[in-house]
Parts: structure tokens; C-alpha cells; sequence
């Protein structure tokens, strides 16, 4: 299995609810941020039930993830909902935006950038699908996208993106032969046809 090859999702076991604490904690930094429209929003809800929901719903999330979902939050003027949330914490869960990420970082690692990945998966699946990803036709490779992106996301956060190797620059500057070098490089031609004359000379008195 190479480093890039990853599980079948079907045999990969379901990701743990989140801790209960860490969904006290979102309500708690979203209350902050928006007040009693937090409250509002599952105010006819048991909240057993909700805290329930967003354990499962925030299975698998990554703590840097989570604290992307609650800082985007900061910008918006109503409580998010657990669907709105997930896709706060996640950008690419977004097929098409998790594309023009990819994108955008392969391009950063042409440029000797590691990539401002939001996700590993998202990594891998750019690794999978590269020549298709800098062709640049979403439309075109929109479904096989989703699949890979679904299947590394299903693989879980796995290692980060690695450094890109390291580039050969060469600075010298190419120019044409003077004529001291343009005589120099006839001298050699003619050294070598007459060693080779000589030498075919002698195996054929042999």
C-alpha cells in the first residue's frame, strides 16, 4: 500500500460522537458570540437531544476544525444550525469548494509552499486526481471528484500534507561557445576521429 493509497470506507469504522464537553463548549463560545439567538434556535428542543445530535453530527472533527466553525461564527448574524456548522468547520465538504482549494494549494506547492490544506483528505484526494485538478475542469471530473473526496474524508485526518521536496535551482547563465572554446571543441572532434580511424585501421590487418 503505497503512502497515498488509503482504506475502503466500508471497512473503516464509524468516528466516535464528539465529548460532550467539547459541544458544551461550542454552545458556550456561540452564546457568546450570538447571545440569546443560540438559545432561540432549539428553544421548542430537548436539549438532551440536541447535545446528542451534535456529538454525533461533530464526530471525527478535528479541534483545529472546531475552532474554525466557532471563529467563523463571529461573522454571522443568526445561530448556525448543526448542517451549517459542520460546513464552517469543514469548507470542504463542499465538493466544488474543496476543488478550487486543492487548486489553489498545488499551486502553492509549486511554489515550495507546504498549501493552506483545510483537511489532509482534501490533500489526498488532489494527490489522486492532480492532472485533473490543474486541467482545471471541475464540471468534467465532478463526480469522480466527489467520490475521492468522500472516500479520503471517510479515511479520517490521517497525517498532514508533507513539505514538497526540495527543488534544484540552477542560476548559470547559457550562452554559445567563443571561438577560443569553438576551436578548442574542433580539436577534440578531430583527436577522436583519428583515434577511431586508427583503431579501425588495426582490426582490419588483424
Amino acid at each position: 500500500m503505497t503512502a497515498l493509497s488509503m482504506p475502503n470506507p466500508a471497512s473503516s469504522a464509524e468516528p466516535a460522537p464528539a465529548p460532550r464537553r467539547w459541544v458544551a463548549r461550542v454552545f458556550e463560545r456561540l452564546g457568546g458570540q450570538l447571545g440569546a439567538k443560540v438559545a432561540d434556535l432549539y428553544a421548542d428542543q430537548n436539549p438532551e437531544a440536541v447535545q446528542e445530535e451534535w456529538a454525533a453530527g461533530m464526530a471525527g472533527l478535528h479541534p483545529d476544525e472546531i475552532a474554525r466553525g466557532i471563529a467563523a461564527c463571529r461573522e454571522r448574524v443568526f445561530a448556525p444550525t448543526l448542517g451549517e456548522f459542520l460546513h464552517l468547520c469543514r469548507p470542504g465538504l463542499n465538493p466544488e469548494w474543496a476543488w478550487h482549494e486543492a487548486a489553489d494549494c498545488l499551486r502553492q506547492r509549486d511554489a515550495g509552499h507546504v498549501g493552506a490544506w483545510s483537511h489532509p483528505a482534501i490533500w489526498r484526494a488532489a494527490c489522486a486526481m492532480s492532472p485533473e485538478v490543474r486541467g482545471g475542469d471541475y464540471l468534467r471530473h465532478r463526480t469522480r471528484w466527489i467520490y475521492t473526496l468522500r472516500r479520503e474524508f471517510a479515511a479520517g485526518w490521517g497525517e498532514p500534507p508533507p513539505k514538497p521536496a526540495m527543488r534544484v535551482q540552477h542560476n548559470a547563465a547559457v550562452r554559445a561557445p567563443c571561438a577560443k572554446e569553438r576551436e578548442a571543441l574542433a580539436s577534440l572532434r578531430n583527436l577522436h576521429a583519428q583515434t577511431a580511424a586508427a583503431r579501425a585501421a588495426a582490426t582490419t590487418e588483424e
